[in-house]
């Protein structure tokens, strides 16, 4: 089973300040709430936190192979289980997605590249793409491996915007680890559902333990971005 869940959280809590300055930390909540460091071979956790526009309120969503433990969310993020947190079951959703659908989107990535190694067999090591037009090629290449397309509008562009990017450093086993996330959001054309599906239920690119990878669709006359 794949379950999706969205947690609303008050980004003025405490303690959801305490955990949201460290990227590190909210992994560690939200392994905790899934049991997700336990769950070999039963599938991956993905999570994408949304800001809300005009608002102090901040969206978690997560896929997962259970529905999360909300005392966890409680304990650690000051949230109300009952008002605050919703979970169903992915599948239904998944199984309505046709080739020719076409969806609002939203993903956070860390778009990477490995340049060519000196040492042939051996891959070279993983450098952030930084310039806009490489990440939008990027993102047009990964779709194209998972099942769909952007939309083209009548000025012959794929519609796709960058929300958002930052650079972000945080430390794990007493390194520092730096992160490029960006946000994209646009409209996207499906040509393979079942390998869409695929990608939905297990995210996209590197970085899916830190907020990477989840991407979520929305009608388009629902294309608000609080909605997506």
């Amino acid at each position: 089973m794949t379950v999706f869940s969205r947690i609303i959280v008050n980004s003025r809590d405490r303690r959801a300040l305490y955990v949201f300055s460290s990227l590190e930390r909210l992994h560690a909540v939200i392994a905790r709430a899934t049991n997700s460091e336990n769950q070999s071979g039963q599938g991956r956790t993905l999570w994408r936190l949304d800001n809300a526009s005009h608002s102090t309120l901040q969206r978690l969503y997560i896929v997962s192979p259970s529905v999360p433990d909300y005392s966890v969310f409680e304990e650690e993020l000051g949230v109300n289980a009952e008002d605050d947190c919703s979970s169903c079951e992915y599948e239904p959703f998944l199984s309505r997605l046709e080739c020719g659908q076409e969806w609002a989107f939203r993903i956070t990535v860390n778009p990477t590249h490995s340049p060519v190694s000196e040492t042939p067999g051996v891959r070279g090591h993983r450098k952030p793409i930084i310039r806009r037009d490489e990440q939008e090629e990027w993102l047009f290449r990964k779709f194209q491996k998972i099942g769909c397309h952007m939309t083209i509008n009548r000025l012959e562009q794929p519609e796709v915007a960058i929300r958002g990017a930052q650079e972000v450093s945080f430390r794990k086993r007493g390194t520092t680890v730096t992160l490029t996330r960006v946000t994209f959001e646009g409209i996207l054309s499906i040509d393979d559902p079942d390998t869409l599906r695929k990608a939905l239920a297990e995210g996209i690119g590197s970085a899916k333990a830190y907020g990477c990878g989840l991407l979520t669709l929305a009608p388009l006359q629902a294309r608000v971005i609080d909605k997506l």
